[in-house]
């Protein structure tokens, strides 16, 4: 029986580390059990995939990438020749539209809230109108799905297809989170934590300046800790942020309050997540830069986490309010600081709690999405 080709090209794949990589790694996974798949990825991606037809191209700087992607691409679409060509963010279009064009491909597109709204003349004059000319469009937050319309994409080609996350086992979770404990020489202080790529938007150095200082005052003793790097493979980049949380902290006399982990292999991410009193997702309205969506806060409850966010950007699709977490007002932070007390002095007051967070999860499961993904393929391009 005839499989119908299609043909994955993205910047955003393993062995790239993020919320986008681990999504376009799971729409691999679910394109390929029904397509005659082919791969286009960045240098090492053949490592996280078993496809023979592939290509892969320079992630960095930005201008090799632009090429390399769009050389590498198209040849491996003239030798395949896809039925369709899916782009897993706007960064792909360039290679992905051309890919499509001369092989007369289907063209479909995953876009993010910042794939709509990157402050960059070249991309929103090049790459928009390229984006506009997909035959499906999928969003991850009704947010983008209003910044996709408001950018002039035609409503009738947009569907939201949130990302989903993984349930973990919960058989190991209490030895996972004393081997955390001891690494990281936590002991039983409760701490909180705040997990993604360093960059303005997350609103760290805010959280810190704002809330921590009271926090402290009624535990002394509790911790705050940070995972994640610089920004330096993403498009909007965003280095220094480290370094400058590195001075804060010092100059606020937090050191032995605020600890700053660098990126965490999954299994201590887990742990984290295993350990901790609640996420912290104190994200910033900030122009021309968004929050598309949140996977953090869908790991986080998969895992019994609650989250307590900003309804900003795409957050509010990603936290459950009074389920898997506590949404709060843009900038509020002292209703933030008092959820947050809530939680560490009372949490079995709340009506959030481990069982709940994670029935959230599991209506958000990566399987649950893999379905949708290929339904939405089947039903819109057949």
């Amino acid at each position: 029986m005839y499989k119908k080709k299609i043909l994955i090209v993205t910047r955003n794949f393993p062995p790239l580390i993020g919320g986008m990589e681990k999504l376009n790694l799971h729409i691999y996974r679910a394109l390929a059990k029904i397509y005659d798949v082919s791969i286009a990825g960045p240098k090492g991606s053949s490592k996280f995939h078993e496809q023979k037809k592939f290509v892969e191209f320079s992630s960095e700087p930005l201008w090799r990438y632009i090429l390399s992607s769009f050389i590498k691409t198209t040849w491996l679409a003239k030798k395949n020749n896809p039925d369709f060509v899916f782009c897993g963010s706007g960064a792909a279009m360039l290679a992905g539209f051309f890919s499509a064009k001369i092989t007369g491909a289907k063209l479909i597109c995953y876009l993010h809230g910042l794939d709509i709204i990157a402050d960059s003349v070249i991309y929103q004059s090049l790459f928009i109108p390229l984006i506009k000319e997909s035959d499906l469009i999928l969003v991850n937050s009704n947010h983008s799905k209003n910044l996709a319309i408001s950018a002039g994409i035609d409503r009738s080609k947009i569907n939201i297809l949130s990302p989903g996350t993984m349930l973990p086992c919960l058989d190991n979770r209490e030895l996972l989170e004393n081997k955390f404990r001891q690494e990281y020489n936590l002991g039983t202080h409760p701490f909180l934590l705040i997990v993604g790529r360093l960059t303005p938007r997350k609103g760290i150095q805010e959280f810190i300046v704002n809330v921590m200082p009271n926090l402290l005052l009624e535990y002394p003793q509790l911790n705050l800790l940070i995972v994640g790097g610089d920004s330096l493979a993403s498009i909007r980049k965003h280095s220094g942020v480290r370094y400058k949380l590195q001075q804060l902290i010092g100059s606020m006399s937090m050191q032995n309050n605020i600890h700053l982990l660098g990126g965490v292999n999954d299994e201590s991410l887990s742990a984290a997540f295993f350990s901790a009193k609640a996420l912290i997702f104190p994200v910033l309205e900030i122009k021309n830069d968004v929050e598309g969506f949140g996977m953090v806060a869908i790991e986080a409850a998969a895992h019994g986490l609650p989250t307590v966010g900003f309804a900003v950007g795409g957050v509010p699709d990603a936290i459950a309010e009074g389920e898997s977490g506590w949404l709060v007002p843009s900038g509020d932070y002292l209703a933030m600081k008092n959820i947050i007390i809530n939680r560490l002095s009372s949490p079995q007051a709340l009506s959030v709690n481990r069982e709940s967070c994670i029935e959230f999860a599991k209506k958000n499961g990566w399987n649950i999405f893999e379905r949708k993904l290929v339904a939405l393929l089947q039903d819109k391009l057949s």
